[in-house]
């Protein structure tokens, strides 16, 4: 009777966590419509032909010719898209009313339970469309691990790049076993190790307080560097050196010495200033935009997220009610989003690439592009900063964010015009990551 129960058990385990349903292989992809991440609008009747995880051919039906070994998938009476790159991404964490405290309490608890987390929080990034996480800041190299498992298969996930460990200063912001790093030889050192666990990029966190004693913030000042211009240069320099990339948690004056200092992107960019931005413009740095993370303070819902929701609409739904409620009862947080509406207007008018993510407001990418829009973007600038403009700022657009000969098979399909009402989003009906098509059952 035991054996039997358990067969069961591990019969219904594999189920809701089963690895992809096809092996890769030939497929042909009937595409009604194609937006392609580049930002061309929307082309017809087209045709794209994957072999293995990566795109071989894309190109119009009445050209391509479809191997007679493919198997057709018909997405002809869809929007086919790329897969969604989050740029911003904390897998482990689930923000809540207690704001920063309760994300640092989330990254001390056992790394078993983290990673139960990880697994349900990467597994609605899936369901919302999300192709790519792009990792800025863990512990124990919990996200390492996490794209070991989905990269061979042991759960399933979008792709993972990964950053490791933050590198923080005493006093700075993010968990307090990592806030230990001083001097450029200590950056130097951390850089390292990071890079020999598996690190593909790392995060410094350069503005923000640790907000544990009492004078904590202080003596800096809002947006003024936690780390010297020798700390920065050298953990930067040491990650050139070792051939991979750097961004920034920074806001404000900070962006300039992190700029300055050789990083290859911002995360938040908060307080942009005309001179920053064009400081970002002449060396081509861009920003990730970070708008449902702010809503974190009045933000409870992963109850309902792993309980109740019974599709990835009905969460996207309940969370922007969470959002038009918080804004309708704060003039302060109102006049704080209109006042980042202008910046980030301005700094698409000046040509600095605009990025978004979600931090750790996993399933939320959706919400982040109606963001954009609602600031005065197209809903297609909208979803091109959501696929190549995301996977060109982070450093991996070579091989993601457009549908595009040579990048891997991140595709995915919408039932409406997302390009002409950024909400049809929700409506995901096919989702493909590395060539291998995934089950979109949310329980």
């Amino acid at each position: 009777m035991q054996n039997w129960i358990l067969s069961i058990l591990t019969v219904s385990i594999l189920t809701v966590y089963s690895t992809p349903i096809s092996a890769q292989g030939t497929t042909a992809i009937r595409a009604g419509r194609l937006i392609d991440g580049t930002g061309t609008p929307a082309r017809e009747d087209m045709v794209i032909i994957v072999r293995g995880d990566r795109i071989e051919t894309v190109g119009s039906a009445s050209e391509v010719v479809i191997p007679p070994e493919a198997r057709v998938v018909d997405l002809s009476q869809y929007t086919v898209m790329p897969g969604i790159v989050d740029a911003h991404a904390h897998l482990s964490i689930r923000p809540d009313v207690r704001t920063l405290a309760g994300q640092l309490e989330g990254m001390t608890q056992p790394d078993a339970k983290q990673m139960a987390r990880i697994v349900r929080n990467i597994r609605v990034q899936l369901l919302s469309g999300v192709t790519t996480l792009y990792v800025v800041g863990e512990v124990h190299y919990n996200d390492i691990h996490a794209a070991e498992a989905v990269a061979d298969g042991v759960i399933p996930g979008p792709r993972i790049y990964p950053s490791g460990n933050f590198i923080s200063t005493t006093a700075g912001h993010g968990p307090a076993e990592y806030r230990t790093t001083n001097g450029p030889w200590e950056m130097r050192r951390f850089v390292r190790t990071n890079y020999e666990m598996g690190a593909h990029h790392m995060k410094l966190t350069v503005t923000d307080r640790a907000r544990v004693g009492p004078n904590s913030g202080t003596p800096y000042a809002p947006g003024e560097s936690n780390f010297t211009r020798e700390e920065m240069e050298a953990a930067i320099g040491e990650l050139h050196r070792l051939g991979i990339e750097a961004t920034a948690h920074a806001n404000g004056e900070s962006i300039r010495l992190a700029v300055e200092a050789g990083i290859n992107s911002i995360q938040h960019g908060g307080n942009l200033t005309e001179d920053l931005m064009d400081l970002l413009v002449e060396r081509n740095v861009g920003f990730v935009n970070t708008y449902t993370i702010s809503y974190q303070g009045v933000f409870d819902e992963w109850d309902f997220l792993d309980n109740q929701a019974n599709d990835i609409q009905e969460w996207f739904d309940r969370c922007r009610t969470v959002v038009e409620e918080a804004l309708a009862r704060s003039e302060r947080r109102l006049r704080g989003l209109q006042s980042r509406y202008v910046q980030l207007r301005r700094a698409k008018q000046k040509g600095v690439l605009v990025g978004i993510g979600t931090d750790s407001m996993h399933g939320l990418m959706a919400l982040e592009m109606e963001n954009l829009v609602n600031a005065g973007f197209t809903p297609l600038e909208a979803i091109t900063a959501a696929t190549g403009i995301n996977a060109k700022i982070v450093g991996i657009d070579e091989e993601v964010g457009t549908i595009e000969a040579g990048k891997y098979a991140d595709i995915i399909s919408i039932d409406g015009r997302p390009d002409e009402n950024i909400r049809d989003l929700e409506k995901i009906s096919f989702l493909m990551v590395g060539g291998r098509i995934h089950d979109l059952s949310f329980r």
